[in-house]
């Protein structure tokens, strides 16, 4: 339940990609992102713009987990995923709130 967060963490606060780090959490104590976008800084509303976060970026794990090949995944990580998945997809409300607080703690984490 970690990929997201990670995803996250390596896309958007890559040191050796700077050009992705996009994303700021200027004051701990405001519900706003800073947020890159076309050539300016803008303020976003964080809850709005984490779940935008978190979706792209679970798109991105559910379009890599489609792409490879499944015999290479033992039946334990292909029975986990799958449930993941039947969770995310059922918007089940405890994931929904481990995931937004990992990502939380990877914002204050990479300020």
């Amino acid at each position: 339940y970690f990929a997201i967060p990670k995803l996250i963490e390596t896309i958007h606060f890559n040191d050796d990609m700077p050009q992705n780090k996009n994303i700021k959490f200027p004051n701990k104590k405001e519900n706003i992102l800073s947020v890159y976008e076309g050539d300016k800084w803008v303020y976003k509303d964080k809850e709005q713009t984490l779940n935008d976060l978190v979706d792209s970026k679970y798109n991105i794990l559910d379009n890599h987990y489609e792409s490879v090949d499944k015999d290479g995944l033992t039946p334990f990580i292909k029975m986990n995923y799958l449930k993941f998945r039947k969770y995310y997809d059922e918007g089940d409300k405890e994931l929904s709130e481990i995931i937004k607080k990992e990502c939380n703690l990877v914002l204050l984490n990479n300020r």
